[in-house]
């Protein structure tokens, strides 16, 4: 089975902005064509495209062609452990830089240094009065800050301003540290910036995290009590589930473990994903959406229930949802942005909720 039958998940492109046409394309492309060729060749084709708007004076389209050709870039390299993945990443970072000045609103780099270790983020602040509330964004297992534009945009319309980086085994960081029990150290960096803009509320500050990065989320909010907010999008809270993983998914563990086998990678990122042991520290309003038909298992919703504090709880479990609920459509995703809305705009004091569970309830 090639990666790209065993993983790829066409809901997940396609609503982080990865056209149709362009998934038919890779579907239908000639056997002599790679996955990654693919993918990188219309990366450069989108640039172009990118280069030729900025000659004629129209710099928005050209930043939302960069855009595209980031997540062509991204999602050339996102299967593979060897040369590919770092070329890819490079080639990521390098079109998101071009396109970052050119979005709406744009994102702002600001160079973070923490523990010696060089940690770019993003910032983008909606249009409007501020201060505004701001919504950290986290990245799973192989996403990384540039993927997260179109749930940014979400929020951005909204009000509220955006946060992405990559913490330890993501994207830029990966040759700096790899996958880590302490992600939540450099969640707490971002705080530290976010609360010295002036354009930022320091009390309405939430994070937001995807697949592995819903495990990241939970356990930043466990730590760090200057967050007035968490969604766990997909997420889990420790990985039992070892032996439900894919192979591709147990090889993507290793490769951002940095060790040499399975086995090796399974101990690591057991003991550096765990967060029973700090969920009960959880003090601000909790979101969780799981889907019934994720690779996590329904027990993660248990042990939701049996942790975090009932008070702060909104849970949603969508009886057809995948990993992420990415077949879903945009509606989730909706739901998150308004959740966020609720908490963070509009200051509504929420009352806990369970969605979809009990399943036959």
């Amino acid at each position: 089975m090639k990666p790209e039958d065993e993983m790829l998940n066409w809901g997940r492109l396609i609503l982080d902005g990865v056209s149709y046409s362009d998934m038919v394309g890779a579907r239908d492309r000639p056997k002599e064509i790679t996955w990654f060729d693919y993918w990188m060749n219309l990366a450069n084709e989108y640039e172009q495209d990118a280069e030729r708007k900025v000659a004629l004076g129209h710099d928005l389209s050209a930043g939302e062609l960069l855009m595209s050709a980031a997540l062509c870039a991204q999602y050339a390299q996102f299967l593979w452990f060897d040369e590919r993945r770092q070329k890819g990443q490079a080639r990521k970072v390098e079109l998101y830089q071009k396109a970052a000045p050119l979005l709406s609103p744009p994102a702002e780099r600001h160079d973070l240094v923490v523990d010696g270790i060089p940690m770019p983020v993003y910032v983008r602040i909606p249009e409007g009065p501020g201060p505004h509330p701001a919504v950290i964004m986290l990245g799973g297992l192989e996403s990384t800050k540039e993927e997260s534009f179109q749930m940014e945009n979400l929020v951005l319309d909204r009000g509220m301003a955006t946060a992405t980086f990559d913490g330890p085994g993501q994207g830029e960081m990966f040759e700096h540290k790899r996958l880590a029990g302490d992600y939540e150290k450099y969640t707490s960096a971002v705080v530290d910036l976010l609360t010295g803009l002036e354009t930022i509320r320091n009390d309405a500050i939430a994070v937001l995290g995807r697949s592995l990065g819903g495990n990241y989320a939970l356990k930043s909010a466990a730590c760090e009590p200057r967050l007035a907010a968490c969604i766990s999008w997909g997420g889990f809270s420790d990985l039992d589930y070892w032996d439900l993983e894919t192979p591709l998914t147990k090889e993507s563990w290793r490769y951002v473990s940095k060790v040499g086998t399975l086995e090796e990678a399974r101990q690591h990122v057991h003991a550096a994903l765990e967060t029973r042991d700090v969920l009960p520290q959880i003090t601000c309003p909790t979101y969780i959406l799981h889907g019934v038909h994720d690779e996590v298992p329904l027990s993660f919703v248990d042990t939701v229930l049996d942790l975090v504090p009932k008070q702060h709880l909104h849970l949603v479990v969508e009886k057809d949802g995948d990993h992420c609920c990415h077949n879903l459509g945009i509606r989730p995703r909706l739901e998150m942005a308004d959740w966020l809305y609720d908490v963070l705009v509009a200051g509504k004091t929420l009352t806990p909720t369970m969605k979809g569970w009990p399943i036959n309830g």
